[in-house]
């Protein structure tokens, strides 16, 4: 087995996920585009902190750019990626999206994939409903509901997060089930839901087949399955896990199970095809066993300098990040105020080979500042200078006129 140190382990993440790669003097549609591929998926989240979370890891590794053209790519045709829960919610190239055919044709198993009590024959009809409604075309959840022609049941507000009505949990259920794609998102952010072909017309969707009682049930016919082949799940399994191991370059085995949160037992299936073919390849990452993708580079050394969303694909993972840098991070958005060490919205700062501390940052729009309202150094590593020329860079690309550093604070004891 070969061996490997971590700092090469490092270098070699670092340089699979387009972090040490200058940054080109003005963004074009083409470098998103290879940005995209080379990350493999972007992570959706709704928290607007300092810009949607979404647009932030092309700005790690490109600088500056248009978000109006990374919007174009994944919302107008010919569409770059498409909306589904691979790595929570996220985007994928469609081509990666027909192998979670399975995922889906297995949620449609599972009740029908609901997984609440309100899953019975009037919720399914309420399905068929919503599936009418947006035959003329993509909507919202409010938009459903303004015209479903069903009697909805009350929302429940007994759970702790958001009470979703009846009607998004319905557009959800077929979501998660490839029934429906989503379109876009509106000034809000919320989901435009649609049928498959409004989105892009070669995308799969399961059949709607009625159930035994004869009242209308969304599920996946079993002869399409069998026809689309979608029983080859290590098929499926397999590719997911080839795209994870390129766009990481250097992981343990649970970290390419997490990429596309896939099961451990099928993942490792994959692992044991991938090292007979040579893709993968066995090292011993200073006594970790540990799989390098065969053609991902190990540079002599990475001169990085980035603030990495908590949706980055290099760090979304946390295990994997405390491996590799020996940094532990938890996201603190859903932590009460009291009880947060590092703050609410809080970016690793990766520079050359080591990710360096942590910044809560957030844009102040009535202020026009981007503000780090608290710096925490690991230990050893305090690089204000550095930290300050990105926040300059950020600010001007967020369109604010100053930077606030006042929250800097010293290495924790």
């Amino acid at each position: 087995m070969q061996k490997m140190t971590l700092s090469a382990a490092r270098r070699t993440a670092i340089a699979a996920t387009g972090l040490d790669r200058q940054r080109p003097a003005q963004v074009t549609a083409r470098h998103l585009k290879s940005t995209f591929a080379r990350m493999g998926l972007t992570q959706i989240d709704s928290v607007s902190r300092v810009v949607r979370s979404h647009y932030l890891p092309y700005y790690s590794r490109l600088g500056p750019y248009p978000r109006e053209t990374l919007d174009r790519l994944f919302y107008s045709a010919p569409r770059m990626g498409v909306e589904y829960w691979a790595h929570a919610a996220a985007f994928v190239p469609p081509e990666t999206y027909r192998h979670f055919e399975r995922t889906r044709a297995e949620w449609w198993r599972n009740d029908y994939g609901q997984r609440h009590p309100d899953s019975g024959p009037e919720f399914r009809a309420l399905q068929r409903s919503v599936l009418d409604v947006l035959e003329s075309g993509p909507k919202t959840a409010r938009g459903v509901a303004d015209l479903v022609d069903h009697e909805i049941p009350e929302r429940n507000r007994d759970h702790w997060g958001w009470n979703p009505s009846q009607v998004k949990m319905a557009l959800e259920a077929l979501f998660a089930g490839g029934v429906i794609s989503a379109a876009g998102r509106n000034d809000h952010f919320e989901r435009v839901y649609a049928l498959p072909h409004d989105v892009i017309q070669t995308l799969p969707a399961p059949e709607l087949a009625y159930g035994p009682a004869g009242g209308p049930e969304v599920g996946l016919d079993p002869e399409a399955a069998r026809a689309r082949g979608i029983s080859g799940t290590a098929n499926n399994v397999l590719e997911l896990t080839r795209i994870a191991g390129q766009a990481l370059g250097i992981a343990r085995p649970d970290c390419l199970a997490d990429y596309f949160r896939q099961a451990r037992a099928t993942t490792d299936e994959a692992i044991r095809s991938l090292v007979a073919s040579g893709e993968l390849v066995e090292v011993d990452v200073e006594g970790t066993r540990a799989l390098k993708w065969h053609s991902a580079r190990t540079p002599r050394s990475v001169s990085a300098r980035a603030l990495l969303a908590p949706f980055d694909p290099l760090v979304f993972y946390r295990p994997r990040i405390e491996w590799l840098f020996g940094f532990h991070y938890r996201i603190e958005i859903y932590t009460p105020a009291k009880d947060r060490v590092h703050g609410y919205f809080v970016l690793p700062f990766l520079l050359g080979e080591r990710l360096v501390g942590r910044v809560d940052l957030h844009r102040d729009q009535a202020a026009n500042t981007l503000r780090a309202l608290k710096v925490t150094w690991e230990r050893g590593e305090e690089h204000e200078e550095e930290l300050a020329l990105e926040l300059r860079e950020m600010a001007k690309w967020l369109g604010l006129g100053a930077v606030d550093m006042s929250g800097t604070h010293l290495p924790l004891s």
